[in-house]
């Protein structure tokens, strides 16, 4: 596959997880926890495991014979990143699909790209390239900025149309609590999301040894994830368990109608982790720049699908104009970021291929 097939793989790859957490709007008589912890443990241990068994059966081995230090580094990065994880679970319910996704992902696009630059690939940073991208990131650091004040101007604009002689009282202070400690959750969430791309940059000896040992490419892409998510998992599952013992909700697995929620569920994991497993590939195919030049777009893509969807539910049915003006112009400079990072990826072209 070219660097342009990649690419668009990568794209594939957005759409596909900016939809990932649509399912959950149709689950309404399970409870956070029940929605979240099924999700989990598709996503963080079933599926990884499972495809990875799969297409490479020795997967342990590899892990065996890697350095201490990168499985130290993978499983600290996954338990980091199920916390994050979690804390985006609850944001989403907070601050809506859309705006989650976007403090979420752009943070996690700007910091993603940055760290391993700056870390491993400093003297790109002058070329036509490392500036290209450098400006697409700016781009949507930007855009970021435009949608959270979006966010709380639609906030703001809700609480006068529903209570428009009570805008500073109680209420009004309640939810605009609710919406910091949503932004505060998904920043969160945004940096243990870049340190998944660092940790994926940062491992990249697991994947040449998993090559080494006869490992194909689909399954040398991956080979970080069974061991990072099931580290994710841990949190993640320690946090949902509590909540069910503290609600009395394991009841609601065996109520009328659960049978589609798990469904709904398995359908929220292959779509995360599938896409993950798309980047993971494209990336590879890229070469050791591929985090570099996919994360953003990844990123990116994410947010624009997200968003889309946010919109379709209504998540901004009760703004007036200018909450969804500021919004557009947040949606309008990611776009752009995603034009522009895909022009420097171009300017790499076939270097870029191993």
């Amino acid at each position: 596959m070219s660097v342009i097939g990649a690419l668009l793989l990568i794209l594939l790859a957005g759409v596909i997880n900016g939809s990932y957490a649509l399912p959950s709007k149709y689950m309404g008589r399970w409870r956070f926890e029940n929605i979240w912890l099924q999700f989990a443990l598709w996503t963080f241990v079933v599926l990884p495991w499972t495809l990875m068994l799969l297409v490479e059966p020795d997967i342990v081995k590899i892990y065996r014979a890697a350095p201490s230090s990168l499985l130290r580094l993978m499983l600290a990065g996954g338990f980091a990143f199920g916390v994050g994880q979690v804390c985006f679970a609850v944001a989403f319910d907070m601050i809506g699909m859309g705006l989650s996704f976007v403090i979420n992902v752009g943070l996690g696009m700007s910091l993603g790209f940055l760290l391993p630059l700056l870390i491993q690939h400093p003297r790109e940073i002058p070329t036509p390239f490392g500036l290209a991208t450098l400006l697409g990131t700016a781009l949507a650091g930007l855009g970021l900025l435009f949608s959270n004040h979006a966010g709380r101007l639609r906030d703001r604009e809700r609480k006068k149309a529903e209570a428009p002689g009570d805008a500073t009282g109680g209420a009004s202070a309640a939810r605009g609590r609710r919406h910091a400690m949503g932004v505060l959750l998904t920043v969160l969430t945004g940096l243990t999301s870049a340190g998944q791309n660092a940790v994926f940059s940062m491992t990249a000896g697991l994947q040449r040894l998993a090559v080494k040992m006869g490992a194909g490419s689909f399954a040398a892409s991956s080979v970080l994830w069974p061991g990072f998510l099931s580290s994710a998992f841990v949190p993640f599952a320690l946090y949902t368990l509590y909540l069910h013992r503290r609600n009395r909700s394991f009841a609601l697995y065996k109520e009328a109608g659960a049978a589609k929620y798990h469904l709904l569920a398995v359908v929220m994991g292959v779509a995360w982790y599938g896409s993950l497993a798309l980047y993971s590939k494209a990336s590879r195919i890229i070469g050791d720049l591929g985090p570099l030049v996919g994360w953003p777009m990844f990123m990116a893509l994410i947010i624009l699908t997200s968003n889309f969807w946010g919109w379709r539910h209504g998540e901004w049915e009760a703004s007036g104009t200018s909450a969804k003006r500021v919004m557009k112009w947040g949606l309008a400079c990611l776009v752009v970021s995603v034009v522009v990072l895909g022009y420097g990826s171009s300017l790499r072209g076939h270097d870029l291929v191993k």
